[in-house]
């Protein structure tokens, strides 16, 4: 055998293995990093409360979302407290303290009671038909105007136009209500006096 072609094999083996360590460290390296990754990750839950239907696209981040988000999200949780009848009232409220934020659930757990308990007695069922969304997105505030359409005992009331306009915070990962309440229809977002 002819030590030259040896040493040719040799030569070419030793590449092969230097290669194969750069590829293994490379793997290593990649590996450390997707690890790190992965634990920084650990214990970040993120929860996000989502309208059941969602007509447009819309980003949520760690601190914002987008104006289609809040517009949703804001019409859902404006129908809940206005399109109810003596059967549905209970559970509304229920799902609607949901996105209430928590120090404030007392407050909306009281609205919520005297609210079932006057449509129960009454009778009275109530729906709301959208018909302008705005958004003050600094202040993350929608305000929603449309007809909220009133039954008592049977008896339909006229159309009343009516604007109301939902406050979310970010607290906790999450977004909640801090304030629902009816606003003027010339200037949903002017403050009360």
């Amino acid at each position: 055998m002819d030590k030259h072609s040896y040493l040719g094999q040799l030569s070419d083996e030793q590449n092969k293995n230097r290669m194969l360590r750069w590829m293994l460290a490379g793997c290593i390296v990649a590996i450390i990093i997707l690890a790190s990754t992965v634990l920084a990750q650990t214990g970040e839950t993120k929860t996000a409360f989502v309208p059941p239907e969602i007509t447009r696209p819309f980003w949520i981040s760690s601190e914002d979302a987008s104006q289609s988000y809040y517009e949703d999200l804001g019409q859902f949780i404006n129908g809940l407290s206005l399109n109810v009848t003596p059967e549905t009232v209970k559970t509304a409220c229920r799902q609607y303290l949901t996105y209430v934020l928590p120090r404030d659930r007392d407050t909306y757990k009281k609205r919520c009671d005297l609210q079932e308990m006057r449509v129960k007695r009454d009778g009275s069922s109530s729906m709301f038909s959208v018909r302008e969304i705005s958004t003050d997105m600094r202040n993350r505030r929608v305000a929603i105007t449309g007809d909220l359409i009133t039954i008592v005992s049977g008896k339909p009331f006229p159309p009343r136009r009516q604007a109301y306009v939902i406050d979310f915070v970010h607290t906790g990962g999450r977004f909640y209500i801090t304030n629902h309440h009816e606003a003027d229809l010339d200037d949903p977002f002017a403050e009360k006096k």
